[in-house]
């Protein structure tokens, strides 16, 4: 090919390919034009966004929350006076009986005062018989009768109060359950603030926990519950026996406590527990992404895509899940509702929908 040519075409090409570059330019440029004349009219460009399109389905509302495991019974062990132990009649971790003898503290200054205070009641006994044989001759007036009676019946009582006395050196069972550790040994001195050991009975368990306020309605006694305590995933039930009759000012819940057999002892009274309170059946539930949601001062909103737009509506939500959230009002079947950008939008403003799901992935759910 001649040289000239060749020089020829190059020069073509270069000045193809610097129109098309001259042209784009101009090309931008009228658009950045057209979006700027438009928002100077006041018709911003639409917003990317994504939505889901909400689909009633049936769904189980369930309350997720965390309590713990209490015994059915649960007492510290610790002296009504203070003494010195001479003995300790229970073997840790072990299975005791009501009424069965755990500690004795030493009694025998009580036991010598109580002795005392006997021969003195043998002796004022029968000066009383003889003042009343006395009394039914009339040889003695009321009076002295009723002075021997009286001196009997102090002696009584004070036997009665030593005899307390004597009492509150034995600790016996208050129930049948199992016995804790010891935290103490024999001949050691001890006042009430001392714990010996601790008693529990674990026959059964309870359950302690709390749920929302706004579920109070939904929730009754005698209710099945369903709990797994930590380090085992075994699914077991419960029955709810007690509500507080009050809602927890802080933190806006009620509590309440179900009771579960515990056969072998296996569940451990302070275990963490985590609950399952079924609360209803719907048939047709709305259902929307939990990123949907917009916290506001005084509840909740969400965005619902409407020709073109963002319109905000206030919900009212029930159960909250880790990716869902039930809806019970503001919304309707076949919404389209906005789950991106949502620090942008503003009510009325122009998007555009770049993608609508219609399926949710859930996970494992809690309050």
């Amino acid at each position: 090919m001649n040289p000239a040519l060749k020089r020829s075409l190059a020069a073509g090409v270069v000045l193809v390919i610097f129109g098309l570059l001259i042209w784009s330019r101009v090309q931008s440029g009228n658009n950045s034009s057209a979006e700027t004349d438009a928002q100077r009219q006041g018709q911003p460009s639409a917003l990317s966004v994504q939505g889901y399109l909400v689909d009633p389905e049936p769904f189980r509302e369930t309350i997720f929350t965390t309590g713990n495991v209490l015994a059915d019974e649960e007492i510290y062990i610790r002296p009504e006076t203070s003494g010195r132990i001479t003995g300790i009649y229970f073997d840790e971790d072990s299975e005791v009986r009501e009424g069965d003898l755990l500690v004795k503290l030493n009694d025998s200054e009580l036991q010598q005062e109580l002795r005392r205070i006997s021969y003195q009641i043998n002796l004022a006994r029968i000066r009383e018989q003889r003042q009343k044989e006395l009394l039914n001759r009339n040889a003695i007036a009321q009076e002295d009768y009723d002075m021997v009676l009286n001196e009997l019946n102090t002696l009584k009582a004070q036997s009665d109060r030593v005899q307390a006395q004597i009492d509150k050196m034995e600790i016996r069972a208050p129930f049948d359950g199992v016995i804790g550790l010891q935290e103490v040994s024999t001949g050691s001195y001890v006042t009430p603030d001392v714990v010996i050991s601790g008693l529990q009975k674990i026959d059964r368990v309870k359950i302690d926990f709390s749920i929302p306020e706004r579920f109070r309605a939904s929730v009754r006694r005698d209710q099945i519950i369903r709990f797994r305590v930590e380090g085992s995933e075994e699914l077991l039930e419960a029955r709810i026996y007690a509500l507080q009759p009050r809602v927890d000012r802080d933190t806006r819940t009620l509590r309440m406590r179900a009771i579960a057999p515990n056969p072998g002892g296996l569940i451990l009274p302070g275990a963490f527990a985590r609950v399952e309170v079924d609360l209803s059946q719907i048939d047709e539930a709305l259902l929307i992404p939990s990123e949907a949601l917009v916290p506001e001062m005084t509840g909740y909103s969400v965005f619902v895509y409407e020709d073109g737009k963002a319109r905000s509506k206030e919900v009212q939500i029930g159960t909250r899940t880790d990716r869902r959230v039930l809806i019970r009002e503001g919304i309707s079947a076949r919404d389209t509702v906005i789950t991106t950008g949502l620090l942008q939008i503003r009510d009325g403003m122009a998007v555009r929908l770049s993608n609508v799901r219609r399926e949710i992935e859930d996970e494992v759910t809690s309050l």
